[in-house]
């Protein structure tokens, strides 16, 4: 049986890791957007292709659904 403390980072980390993913793939376009600074002072925005917020969506899912995984795992297998 392992101590509490790394019992709580086996758990508290996939479940950081599972909220940065859900994150992404709610709010894709303000977390892969950009804002550009030219020479001459004026800024420009880089918005993201349709395809690319498509796969930020799916893969911040897939990326969440596996860390939930992990934490389920973790109590599986670190009694």
């Amino acid at each position: 049986m392992l101590p509490a403390p790394f019992r709580l980072f086996f758990v508290a980390v996939p479940l950081l890791v599972a909220a940065g993913a859900l994150a992404m793939a709610a709010f894709p376009r303000r977390m892969t957007a950009w804002r550009t600074r030219s020479p001459d002072g004026s800024t420009r925005r880089i918005e993201p292709s349709d395809a690319r917020v498509l796969l930020t969506r799916v893969m911040g899912v897939v990326v969440a659904g596996l860390a939930l995984l992990t934490v389920v795992a973790n109590f599986a297998f670190l009694p």
